[in-house]
Formats: structure tokens, sequence, C-alpha cells
């Protein structure tokens, strides 16, 4: 039986008791059976106790009439008829207005109505004339809480509490609402009222501890987790919760002792191993670090998944700090023995390919990452890098071909398709490559993605003298970054070379160099815009800053030739001529110029 149909049962048979009661002439109290009374006691009839009004008393008939559309109503309640319980129950307040079971009744049936203003109102008179019945004051409670009014709600639970300071129950209550309303350290103080009054429990322990992570009161979770450990001393997963606050409050030898109790008991415990190893990690025990986690990946009796858990982990480490040796040779050991145990599961592979990138080592990355796709061809991911590492390492036909085989498994792929036509575009290949990075750009994928997209679209439109469509490609990219700024060079360097609209080259080229001023490309591209609108003292100053990065192109040792020629200092320009020349001996346009016969 459901606690509401319980009080139900009890209110409709306190009425029934009052016929009963008032036959006899007795004065004696209805009583719910947990000891709450559903009527006020104290001066007046037994007439007037028993209908819970202090004025004129009910008639007979008019009691009989009141108790029965009661009963009916609550009956209807119970039947989910909630139209016939509000006619019955609205009967019977008209004549018994002041008899707080029907208030109580009311305020029920309107909160499973969903109005809960109309529920407050008769809770409230329900509590008014009962006030000390804590199931009506937790039915105002629900009602103020649907209302929204919690400073409200907490004022009605202290008021219960008044009257029922032990009432485990009402602490709860109040104590979720309080952490519920942010009012974490209110909330702990409620918890400690009913510590104190059943004693040590594990269960409000963590209460108070997920009060105080809110809190970040490290201390005071620290503190009450000790509460927990008394409770069960030999609780691993409370040493290890422990541990971790230590951990994270940097006082390792406390977590290495509680660790070490875990390996007591469970001396594979996979979470603890890891743990320690981080201390040692931390320490630069490399050593030990390597050889605790090196035997849990080397243990069958450890899952696969938590074994790929501790060398992701490993690996996040190396990458966030690639130049450790020691940290590079723990990683490796892993490896070496997760492919040694694991051969054929491609994650294995996976992760073997990550190390080897991260080591560049191209070729060893390259295996493990066509292992991972063969074994497991649904990994995008694997494929993606598969395509890209092709195109980092220069393999641009191995590329394509990658590229082509991941078509099959991960189609219309826009991340395969730009290295596919980046491969094109660096075979020199432009009208493929704009066919490929056109397709790329027609697919959903991240802004700053599909601004590189457009610009090396833009970039192979303009290897094919297409110089609308680059302009437009150019300008895509860079709504949809305006801090590409390599669409922002290079755009600007086709426009000086175009010799149209050279302001804007001059702010797009001014723009790039802020984003990355050591770029010797882009040191070149202003030098030469300024060697475009005549301002040779310009173009000489970015161009030998160009040259003076030590990565100057051909091009940019041609264009400082081109600018002492224009200085009037022939001798000079000869000589960058012929050093951009000999740098580049397809450059046949300078042989003119340097006398060279052909």
């Amino acid at each position: 039986m459901s606690l509401r149909t319980i009080l139900f049962v009890h209110i409709a048979a306190a009425i029934v008791l009052s016929a009963l009661t008032l036959s006899a002439c007795s004065t004696s109290e209805t009583a719910t059976d947990t000891g709450e009374r559903l009527y006020p006691a104290g001066d007046g009839t037994a007439e007037q106790r028993i209908s819970g009004r202090t004025g004129d008393p009910v008639s007979p008939d008019d009691e009989i009439r009141a108790r029965t559309y009661f009963i009916r109503g609550i009956t209807a309640m119970e039947l989910d008829d909630t139209e016939s319980a509000e006619r019955m129950l609205s009967r019977a307040h008209t004549i018994i207005p002041d008899t707080p079971g029907v208030n109580y009744a009311l305020s029920q049936l309107y909160m499973e109505k969903k109005d809960p203003a109309s529920s407050v109102f008769y809770s409230r008179r329900a509590v008014e004339l009962e006030p000390e019945n804590k199931w009506y004051r937790l039915q105002l409670v629900e009602g103020l809480r649907a209302e929204g009014d919690y400073g409200e709600v907490i004022r009605q639970l202290d008021l219960t509490l008044a009257y029922h300071p032990s009432d485990i129950q009402i602490l709860y209550t109040k104590a979720r609402i309080q952490t519920s309303q942010g009012d974490y350290e209110k909330s702990n103080e409620t918890y400690q009222r009913i510590l104190d009054l059943l004693g040590p429990d594990r269960s409000i322990y963590f209460q108070r501890i997920s009060n105080f992570t809110r809190l970040d009161d490290t201390d005071a979770i620290i503190n009450e987790l000790h509460k927990v450990l008394e409770l069960d001393r030999g609780n691993v997963n409370t040493l290890l919760m422990l541990s971790q606050f230590y951990l994270d409050d940097e006082r390792t030898d406390d977590a290495m002792e509680l660790l070490e109790k875990v390996l007591q008991r469970n001396p594979n415990h996979p979470e603890a191993l890891v743990n320690l190893a981080d201390i040692h990690i931390m320490r630069e025990e490399w050593d030990m670090a390597g050889r605790l986690l090196l035997g849990l990946v080397s243990d069958p009796g450890v899952s696969l998944s938590n074994k790929l858990e501790i060398v992701q982990y490993i690996l996040s480490r190396y990458s966030n700090d690639p130049d450790n040796r020691q940290l590079h040779n723990t990683a490796a050991s892993l490896i070496d023995s997760l492919l040694t145990n694991e051969p054929e599961n491609g994650m294995t592979h996976a992760m073997a390919a990550e190390f080897y990138l991260l080591s560049d080592d191209g070729d060893q990355s390259l295996h493990h990452l066509r292992r991972t796709t063969e074994l497991m061809p649904e990994n995008d991911a694997a494929w993606r890098q598969l395509v890209q590492t092709y195109y980092i390492e220069g393999r641009y036909e191995e590329a394509i071909v990658a590229a082509q085989q991941a078509d099959e498994f991960i189609p219309e792929d826009a991340f395969v398709l730009f290295f596919k036509g980046g491969s094109y575009f660096l075979k020199e290949e432009y009208g493929e490559a704009a066919k490929f990075l056109s397709a790329a750009a027609e697919l959903p994928s991240r802004s700053q993605f599909r601004s590189i997209i457009f610009g090396t679209l833009g970039d192979a439109y303009a290897s094919l003298d297409e110089w609308d469509a680059a302009d437009t490609a150019y300008e895509e990219a860079i709504t949809l970054d305006p801090d590409n700024d390599v669409a922002l060079n290079n755009y600007a360097y086709y426009l000086s070379e175009r010799n149209i609209r050279l302001e804007e080259a001059m702010k797009m080229a001014q723009r790039a160099l802020e984003l990355n001023p050591e770029n010797a490309a882009f040191l070149d591209t202003m030098g030469w815009v300024y060697f475009k609108i005549g301002d040779y003292e310009k173009a000489h100053e970015y161009i030998r800053a160009s040259i003076e990065t030590g990565e100057a192109s051909a091009d940019v040792l041609e264009h400082m030739g081109d600018v002492y020629d224009k200085m009037d200092e022939p001798d000079r320009a000869m000589y960058w001529w012929r050093k951009a020349y000999d740098k580049d001996e397809n450059r046949t346009h300078l042989k003119e110029r340097l006398h060279i016969n052909k």
C-alpha cells in the first residue's frame, strides 16, 4: 500500500470513527499509525475537535454528507478520476472547510493536477489548522518547491523540525534541497545533524564529500574519507579515492602509503599500479614506473581494455614531453609488449602508430596505420591519419592511393579529400587538385578547416591562371577564418603579381606578417607588394629579412635581384639572379639576364 493510500485510509477512518466517538460521547483523539494527529486537540467541545472547526458546530446530517463526499473524493483519487475527486472534495470542503484532512486531500489533488498554487493554498490551511502535523507541512513544501519558492521551503522545513527535531526524513529533504540550490555549506550542516542522530553513516559521508567537492575543499574531503575508512579500513575503492585526492594535493608520500595498502590486498590492481607509477613519474623515477606498467601490460590476467588505457596514458604523457628519452623508452617498451601479446588487435596497432608519429618515425607509423585499417577498416581516424602521414612524408602517389581505398569505407570525407587534392597539387596536377579540393569544400567541416581547404583551392586555381575562381576561393577562406595567414599571404602575393588591388594586397600581407612575423615567404610577399608600388627601399628591407631567415626560396632570391635591378645596381642584381638560378635551374628565363648560352 502506498504512503498516499495509507494516509487517505486513515483520514477516512478518522471521520468514520468521529461518528462513533460522538455517539459514545467520548473525547478520545484519532491518530495515524505514525502517531501524528490528523485533527487538532485542545479546548472546545468533542464535536468541535472531531470536525476540526473552532466556530459553530456542524449538524449531524451535514457531518454525514461531508463524510460521504470526502470518502467518495479520496476513492476517486485512488482511481485517478481527478475530475470526480475535485467535485466531491470541494463539496466536503464547503461543509467542513476547517477540517485539516480535507484541505490536505485537496492539496494533494491539485499537485496531481499540476496546479501548485491551489495546492499551496489548501496545504497552508491544513498547516494552520494542525501546525505540528509533518505530513501537511511536507505537502506544503512540495507545492512551494513546484512554485520555486525555495526560501519559504526551507522556512517550512525548519518549522516542521521545531516540532520534530529528530525526524530523519525531514532532515534529508532539507539537506537535498539545500544542495540543489547550491548552499553546500548549509547542506553539510544538515547532514551533520543527521550524523549526530544516526551515528557514523557511509552514505551521509559521501553526500558531504560531494558537497565539499563542489566547494573545492580538498582538506575537508580528505577528512571525510578518513571517517569512511574508519567504518571499513580495508575498502579498496575508498583507499583509491583518498589516494587520488592526496595526489591532487601533491601529498605523494601519503598517496603512496594508501596505494601500497591497496596492493597488499590486490597486487595486480590496475588503477593502483597506474597511480603508483604516476608518482614515480612525478619523481622522475622512470625505471620503477616502467617496471610497474610493463608488468601490467604483460600480465595475461589484465584485460586488454585496461592495458590500452595504461598505454594511452603513457602516450599522453609522452606527447606532452616528447624530448624525454626515458619516457620515450618506457613508451617504447609498453608498445613492444602490447604488439607481442596482441598482434591482431587494431587498437594495438593504432597506438603503435601514434607512438611512432610522436617519435617522428614515419615508416613505422605508416606500417601500423596500414595494419590498423586492415584490422579495423571502419576506423575513420586511422584512414585520415594514414593519408595525412603519406602526405607529410612527401609520398604523394601513395597518399592518393590510400585516399581512394579510404573512400570505400568513409566516403565523401572532407579530410581525406583535402589531402588527396593537396597531394595532386604538390604533384603539380592542378586540375585534379582543384577537382578534389572543390569536393572537400562542399562537405561539412569546422570553419577553420574549411578555410584551409578554400585557401588551397585558391592556390590550385591560381596555378591554373583561373583568377576569378582563385579570388572567390581566397575570399571564402578569409571570410571563414580572418586569421588564415597562408590564405592572406598567398592572395596578397597573387594580387601583386597581377598588379591589381595593391592596397588590399598590402593590408593582407601586413596581417599575415602580424600572425607569423618570421615566415620567409610572408616577408617576401610584403617586399614584393612594396616592389609593385615602386617603394624599392622597403622592398629591399623585407626581402633581405626573408633571406636572413635562411629559408628563402629561389623566388625570393630572384626578387632580390629584381629589386637591385630597379635600384640601378646591376652587379648585385646579377649576383642574386645567379643564386636563384643555381638554386633552381628550371628558371630558364634567367638565362638571358645572366647571358647563359641555351
